[in-house]
């Protein structure tokens, strides 16, 4: 049932590309603008609905604001946000009344929106961003969006365009494999699976890696040639307490490298983490890894995924007769052939989320288990859901 970071994607549902002047452009051609919520996807500020709402709101939003906002959102355009607007639009709401977030303002909003009461957002925003190793987060460089990425419905990745992604080294009858993947959360740490790190032998992590079969990694095309891979041996393994082999909770992991990673080159960079606990429910995200392809065979090429993430009542009915699926646990996939398989164990599954005013790549799961026929319908896979854990992943930093 362990699976470790591999994708079989048919169609890759996030768009990205260069619009006029080399800005970067990020379009969600997922979302229809429909009524009620509108009929034509525009920049927010050409919307008379939300050009007011936005000039009667202070600064920083407040939370009511945002979460309106999101729920309209279309698409962005050289970081404008674009929203479903109504060609004849009703009229604003009342100003609103809510606090605003607190600070730093190193907010991380991420697509989604939430039922939680808002002190409890709050509280755990404030926790976290007031944690004493909260610093160790690379929200300044993390999850970056290459403006080369090439996400044209193809399952190959391009170089450079998931730098986060890290592949664990086992030593085991004389051979070197890598079995599990993992993430980049700042220089000195990989977070992956607990099941990738116990009663196995680990040897080491390997970052930067695009193609394990050659040596270079170079764009046909360009001629362009990503910098070496980075090696490293390991000082410790920390798996969570409470991880259970047999129900696979708590199914969560970091691995300290020996030495720090150097952030100087475009292969090697950190994904953004969660700081708020967000329902993305009905959105797609995308899984990346070099795991069992449709022809079931381990792919050299770091490949992506786009799939549907589900409530997780469907879940839980849905494995009913293994274990209880848990609110720290996310569901996703279950469509043919949009799924993480054999080799994906430990892997991100991330979305585009605002970081710091800034689409930026933000992981909300890890791979755990699913079916043993990767990408089988209504069969989706079950991750470990990061924003549960950020708390401890934040204790264990050092």
């Amino acid at each position: 049932m362990f699976r470790s970071v591999c994708v079989v994607f048919l169609w890759i549902l996030l768009c990205f590309g260069i619009g006029a002047g080399g800005r970067m452009t990020i379009y969600f051609p997922t979302v229809t603008c429909e009524l009620p919520k509108g009929d034509v996807c525009i920049e927010i500020r050409k919307c008379p609905y939300f050009d007011d709402l936005l000039n009667r709101s202070s600064i920083p939003r407040p939370r009511n604001v945002i979460k309106i906002i999101r729920e309209h959102q279309c698409g962005f355009y050289a970081n404008t946000p674009y929203v479903c607007c109504t060609r004849s639009t009703p009229a604003p709401p009342p100003p609103p009344t809510l606090p605003p977030l607190p600070s730093p303002s190193r907010s991380l909003l991420a697509e989604a929106s939430t039922s939680k009461p808002i002190a409890q957002i709050l509280n755990r925003f404030t926790s976290l961003t007031g944690h004493r190793n909260y610093h160790l987060l690379r929200s300044d460089i993390c999850g970056s969006i290459q403006t080369n990425t090439r996400i044209t419905g193809g399952k190959k990745t391009a170089i450079n365009e998931f730098p986060w992604m890290a592949l664990i080294a086992y030593y085991q009858d004389g051979v070197l494999d890598f079995r599990c993947g993992g993430t980049v959360i700042n220089e000195w740490y990989v977070l992956t699976a607990a099941h990738c790190i116990l009663n196995s032998t680990i040897v080491g992590v390997r970052l930067g890696e695009y193609n394990l079969s050659t040596e270079k990694d170079c764009e046909p095309n360009s001629g362009y040639c990503a910098p070496p891979t980075q090696d490293f041996y390991i000082e410790k393994v920390i798996g969570h307490p409470d991880y259970n082999a047999k129900t696979l909770y708590n199914d969560i992991a970091l691995v300290k490298l020996a030495t720090p990673a150097n952030f100087s080159f475009a292969n090697v960079q950190p994904i953004c983490l969660p700081i708020e606990d967000m329902d993305i429910s009905g959105k797609f995200a995308v899984v990346t890894g070099w795991g069992v392809t449709e022809d079931g065979f381990k792919s050299p090429e770091l490949l992506k995924a786009s799939i549907p993430v589900l409530p997780i009542s469907d879940c839980r009915q849905i494995y009913r007769h293994f274990a209880p699926i848990k609110d720290s646990q996310i569901c996703a996939g279950g469509y043919a052939g949009r799924d993480s398989c054999g080799g994906d164990s430990g892997g991100p599954m991330n979305y585009v989320g605002m970081v710091d005013g800034t689409p930026r790549f933000v992981q909300y799961g890890i791979v755990s288990y699913g079916p043993r026929q990767c990408g089988t319908v209504d069969k989706p896979g079950i991750y470990t859901r990061v924003a549960h854990y950020l708390e401890w992943i934040l204790d264990n930093l050092e």
